[in-house]
Formats: structure tokens, sequence, C-alpha cells
């Protein structure tokens, strides 16, 4: 039995299912947790299926939300975590106490926390396996999975921008658009542009600075609080740090990082790279995800060169490996 049958196998034997993701959700993650959720309410509708989470906005106004579940809910369901690597970055731990786990993720590889763990880190999205686990079982999406699937990968991919791209890819997405999907209405959630945001960015693109091919910023919590008080568009680290790719694919650049402290204290950090993996100076802070897009976490701002002296030590190896 491969994995994909055992898959569908446990949801058979389950009449309760809660869907878990990580923290600071992004598009992948919200379309993960509700496209799962849409596909196994269609295809199974006697079952009981919660998303628990939340925190992604840029969705049009008739999407689904989230869920509030009590604890004897999940402890007696089945858990299934989505685009999620590891413990630490859980929405809600308490898919920990559910009585069978099952993870379904793209990252590369941290820990093991399930029963069943669908691994694919050559995909560009966990929504496109979740495509792939429903059109491998049943042949087609309903369009309420299909919306929420394709916002995922959309931006996970950046608009098709990011790797990995390929055909597998671009078939899987080619039947998820067989199911009416309204592509237009997507990309106005997620791309129309505030006007104060713009103020963001010019001050992004005033301020950057680049150490030795690596582009970077550094947005203190008195720099974001002085940027709201001054009428910028107001980020917090959360909305900060994503916005990484504003100075991504400089000429001369091989690497960009935005970091960003909250009122905690606690840095959050969003590593990108062009040509050479960036991964393992996330997982040498303590984070990870993939090889040319990663995240971790300071406890302290001023620790900020270190983890770009650590991206230039990896250069050099990776160009002396050459």
């Amino acid at each position: 039995m491969n994995l994909y049958d055992e898959f569908f196998k446990m949801i058979e034997e389950n009449d309760t299912i809660t869907i878990f993701g990580h923290m600071f959700p992004d598009g992948d993650c919200y379309g993960s947790e509700i496209g799962l959720k849409q596909a196994l309410l269609h295809f199974y509708p006697d079952k009981k299926v919660y998303a628990i989470g939340g925190g992604f906005k840029r969705i049009p106004s008739d999407f689904p939300g989230f869920d509030e579940v009590d604890d004897e809910t999940i402890k007696n369901s089945l858990g299934i975590a989505v685009d999620i690597g590891d413990t630490p970055r859980l929405n809600d731990k308490r898919i920990l106490t559910a009585k069978e786990r099952i993870k379904v993720d793209h990252h590369i590889f941290t820990e093991k926390f399930c029963d069943l763990e669908i691994i694919e880190d050559d995909r560009v999205a966990a929504c496109e396996i979740i495509s792939n686990l429903f059109l491998y079982k049943f042949g087609y999406l309903p369009k309420e999975a299909a919306e929420p699937l394709y916002l995922g990968i959309t931006t996970d991919s950046g608009r098709f921008l990011y790797s990995p791209v390929d055909e597998k890819l671009f078939k899987t997405v080619s039947d998820i658009l067989k199911s009416n999907v309204d592509t237009k209405r997507i990309y106005d959630a997620l791309y129309t542009v505030d006007p104060e945001s713009l103020k963001f960015k010019a001050y992004v693109y005033q301020n950057f600075k680049i150490d030795s091919g690596v582009a970077y910023m550094v947005f203190t919590k008195e720099i974001l609080k002085e940027l709201k008080e001054n009428g910028v568009y107001h980020f917090d680290k959360k909305q900060a740090a994503p916005q990484v790719n504003l100075i991504g694919n400089l000429l001369g650049c091989y690497a960009w990082v935005f970091f960003a402290e909250g009122e905690d204290g606690m840095v959050r950090v969003e590593l990108r790279s062009s040509g050479f993996p960036i991964q393992p100076v996330a997982v040498y802070f303590g984070g990870g995800g993939h090889l040319q897009a990663s995240g971790c976490v300071l406890d302290d701002i001023n620790k900020y060169q270190q983890v770009i002296d650590k991206i230039k030590e990896n250069y050099r190896s990776y160009k002396n490996e050459d």
C-alpha cells in the first residue's frame, strides 16, 4: 500500500478529522487547511471535519474561515498537520493529543511526529500535494476545495516564479483549473495594493543594505513603531518579515534577509537565496524550510550580524565545492 492509499485508509477509519497548520500562516498554510477540509467534506459528507488556525487575511471575502474546536473533540480525532515539518512551529499543539496523526508537508524533513508522514520536498507547495492526493483518488476536485488550493500554490510559488516549478506542477494546476476556479477573484484578493503599503516599500527601497552579496533589512521594534507613528503602513514582525522578496534577486546579491523584532524582543527572520542552499543557515539558528527559502527566530535583534556572517561563510564553502 502506498502512502496515498494509507492516507485515505486512515481518513475512512475516522469519523472526526481536525486539521492544523503553522504559526504565522501564509497562503499555502491557509489553502492547505481549508482546501483539505472542503475536499474531505465533499467526498466524505458524513464525517466531521474542522480546520484550526487563522491569521491569513488576503482571501476573497466569501472564502471559508477556521473553526473553534474543544479539547475532547481533538483527542478523539484524526489530526492532520499540513505545511509544517516540526512541532515548535505548530499553530496549535493540541494536535499532539489526537488519537492518530498524519503530516502532509513539502519542507525538508526535520522531525517525525505523526503516524503517517507524506513529505514531498520536491513540490512547491503543500497545496500541490493535497491536490494530488484527491486527484489520485477521485480524479477531480470540487470548486470549493480547488480555489483555496490554487491560492496556496500561487502564493508559495510566487506566481510560478520560485522553484520547483515543473511539468508535474502545471499538470496539477491544469486539473485544478478544470473546477472552474475564479483566478481573477483570487488574484484581486492577493495582489491588490493598499496605497499606504507603498510607503513601507518605499522605506525598504531607501534603507536596505548589502554586505558582500547579502541584501538585508533590520526592523527593530522601535523602527516598526516609528513607521506606524509616521503614517507608514503598520507591519508588526509577522507582517514585515515575509516582505523579504521586496529586495529579492538584486544584481550582485546571492541572498536576501529580513529581520523583524517583536514587542517581546523575539526576532522573526526570513531568508531567501538564489542558486545556493540557505536552509542550512536557518537550521543552524534553530529554524528550517526549503533549500532557497527558509526562516528562523532569534532572541536578540543584535544577533542579526551573526546570521549574515553565517550566510557568507556557507556561501564561500558552497563556491569552493563548485
